[in-house]
């Protein structure tokens, strides 16, 4: 027998979505999750009482007991999104999982297509019934997500492996309630701990010093005529500005398909007017990193950028030894320097609510997050994983991107529940600022704000 531990969970409507998801998958149950045929299926019982006792499952039970992952599922077909640049380890990874439940006298046949993850809610959104069984996708589209039940609740019996192993943040990415005052579910696994930017530089042209604030390097660039890159006009990246000066996010209380802003017109307004003075600049580039940065670095017009963690690999191509790393610099705003605060996401795999094997995708997005794969993930891709052991390994210690990354979470912005209002205003408005070509008197700097708020928040 396999060790296991059991947990007493209360259960509200939420809970009983992730029950009742997988009714009538494996057979009817007994309370205590085993088979009344006298097979050892573990679907959730279908228990009306206030209480039920879950047998709690870990990625090895599983691995070695096609019955305990899979019920009764057999002769299965799967599809899987994962993006372009880590499709064949993603090939190699579900091949690993097929051959150890052919061992297990399963068959199981997987196709993988790349699907990046910053368009995959949309699509399965767009075409539920055609969307792949098992996807990855960036934590702010969790929203849209959970709250049309496209993604199946996870298993109760995986929820306290996921939740003990992840770092805190990343398993409260995946969190979500049904209905007011349900119990919070995970409706997806946690597969990185990474999703934001730090800065990337040329340690030959830049010292530690000189990235430690935005006008140490602002000054670099301008005496070598070298270029900083920082994409402000993508919303992702310019929303530094308004979390720089304090800002939250929130979803609106009455309408939680609305963004609600916590911010200050005067503070917010500060670091713009920071940003316009000293970014609008020649040597300060307003573009697109992911298709100019790698370039810049190889050529020498770039000593500097800020770009996401999808680009570490590159980064490291691109400059091998004087790749340097750190966190977002400061900037001086009224004599004060003011630490830039980032988005901070993660990336997650859900599960299709309309496939037609929910033991296996299930298992699948199960093994796919587990410590093994996100370990080969983080070697061979340079992906940071959302387990905790790994986090804080040396893996992750001594990578200098890695490192920065984990750094900058301590001072960020969660990237959950945002809106689809949210990226394009926040653009507009951090473009204005460090084009060189824009007033930046007090009224166009007020207008502007205006703007991009009414923008965010309108219905």
């Amino acid at each position: 027998m396999f060790k296991y531990t059991k947990r007493i969970l209360g259960v509200g409507l939420a809970s009983l979505m992730a029950v009742t998801a997988f009714a009538g998958c494996g057979g009817s149950t007994t309370s205590d999750g085993g088979s009344s045929s006298g097979g050892s299926s573990n679907a959730p019982a279908d228990n009306s009482s206030s209480q039920q006792e879950v047998q709690q499952l870990t990625i090895d039970d599983i691995m070695s007991d096609a019955d305990l992952a899979l019920s009764k599922e057999d002769n299965v077909k799967l599809k899987v999104w994962g993006p372009q640049e880590t499709l064949e380890l993603l090939k190699k990874q579900c091949e690993d999982f097929v051959e150890n439940f052919k061992k297990l006298g399963r068959t199981i046949q997987i196709e993988c297509v790349a699907q990046g993850e910053a368009d995959a809610q949309a699509n399965v959104r767009t075409d539920p019934d055609n969307a792949a069984d098992v996807f990855g996708f960036a934590s702010d589209q969790g929203m849209e997500l959970f709250n049309g039940n496209y993604c199946m609740p996870v298993r109760l019996q995986f929820v306290d492996a996921i939740k003990n192993a992840n770092l805190d943040d990343a398993y409260k990415s995946v969190l979500h309630a049904s209905e007011d005052g349900a119990e919070e579910l995970p409706y997806a696994f946690p597969e990185t701990g990474d999703n934001s930017y730090i800065l990337f530089y040329n340690n030959e042209a830049l010292t530690e010093d000189d990235v430690k604030t935005m006008e140490g390097i602002m000054k670099v660039c301008t005496d070598t005529k070298k270029k900083f890159a920082f994409n402000v006009g993508n919303g992702f990246y310019g929303a530094v500005i308004p979390f720089t000066a304090g800002g939250t996010l929130g979803l609106n209380p009455d309408d939680n398909t609305l963004q609600q802003l916590n911010y200050n017109e005067e503070d917010v307004t500060k670091v713009a007017k920071a940003f316009a003075d000293l970014c609008a600049n020649e040597y300060f580039k307003d573009e697109d990193v992911n298709q100019t940065l790698v370039s810049g670095f190889k050529n020498g017009t770039h000593i500097a950028g800020v770009g996401g963690s999808w680009m570490i690999k590159n980064m490291e191509k691109a400059l091998g030894d004087k790749l340097g790393a750190a966190k977002l610099p400061t900037i001086n705003v009224d004599g004060e320097d003011k630490p830039l605060v980032p988005l901070y996401g993660y990336k997650n795999i859900g599960v299709n609510a309309k496939t037609k094997y929910p033991y296996t995708s299930q298992a699948l997005a199960f093994y796919l997050t587990s410590e093994a794969c996100q370990k080969e993930r983080c070697e061979e891709c340079g992906w940071g994983p959302s387990i905790k052991s790994l986090a804080e390994s040396d893996l992750v210690t001594s990578n200098v991107c890695l490192n920065a990354l984990y750094e900058s979470q301590k001072n960020s912005v969660p990237q959950v529940n945002i809106c689809s209002s949210f990226w394009d205003a926040t653009g507009a408005y951090g473009a204005y600022m460090v084009n060189k070509d824009k007033k930046h008197d007090d009224a166009s700097l007020k207008s502007q704000y205006e703007e991009m708020v009414k923008n965010i928040t309108k219905g």
